[in-house]
């Protein structure tokens, strides 16, 4: 399997996360932000997510790559922390459940910022984080609370729609003790950059080479020595 991009203990695969996965070495983090559920409706009178029977075909997509997520971390005791919304929650909870691999706890996401919303519903303001852990994981830092505020705005320097906050991640990589981290949905680079800054060592799958490259183009900016 050969990298799209790898340098200085970085690596990138091109390909999809169900392909590149079963090749992949033990991990200590997965930090992931799988496609959301938008956009998966069978009719127009669904509405963005679907009907229950769609969201439920899509927790079978969310439970193939957990499983593979729960092996790669099982002889590091590892964690992942996988990124949700409450459209989305029940898919990943289901999915959790037919691997199975139980969510420890929730975080809340206050992006300190009102996104778009419609003329019916609230304004959405949060969004969440799943954290899944292996047996003896454990974060040293016992005083973390279940929300925390990171900003976000509409402008995203990459361009992706997707794009989360470098310290935001960074954060996560932090309080879960580092290690070699793994992004299988990493889009823009987001998580690379930041176990990069937090000096550890990091893979990204991506399935769209346009992002593959502009995650490699923001890894090229400077070296760093490995945790």
């Amino acid at each position: 399997m050969k990298p799209y991009y790898e340098r200085e203990g970085i690596t990138i695969y091109h390909g999809d996360a169900l392909d590149v996965l079963p090749e992949l070495p033990s991990v200590n983090l997965v930090i992931a932000d799988p496609p959301y559920v938008f956009g998966l409706a069978s009719t127009f009178l669904e509405g963005k997510a679907g009907s229950w029977g769609d969201m439920m075909n899509s927790a079978h997509w969310y439970a193939a790559w957990l499983s593979h997520i729960h092996r790669l971390t099982t002889n590091k005791e590892g964690a992942a922390w996988i990124f949700n919304s409450w459209r989305s929650f029940p898919v990943l909870a289901k999915a959790a459940m037919s691997v199975p691999w139980p969510i420890e706890s929730l975080l809340v996401w206050d992006k300190e910022w009102i996104g778009p919303g419609g003329m019916r519903g609230l304004r959405p303001s949060y969004e969440l984080v799943a954290l899944f852990c292996q047996p003896t994981f454990s974060l040293a830092n016992r005083g973390l609370p279940d929300i925390w505020k990171s900003p976000a705005s509409s402008h995203k320097p990459t361009g992706h729609a997707a794009e989360k906050p470098v310290s935001l991640v960074a954060r996560l990589i932090r309080e879960s003790g580092g290690g070699l981290v793994l992004d299988p949905f990493m889009g823009s680079g987001t998580t690379l950059r930041a176990a990069m800054d937090e000096g550890c060592p990091s893979i990204g799958i991506e399935t769209e080479e346009r992002w593959c490259e502009v995650a490699a183009d923001r890894l090229r900016q400077e070296v760093f020595a490995l945790c």
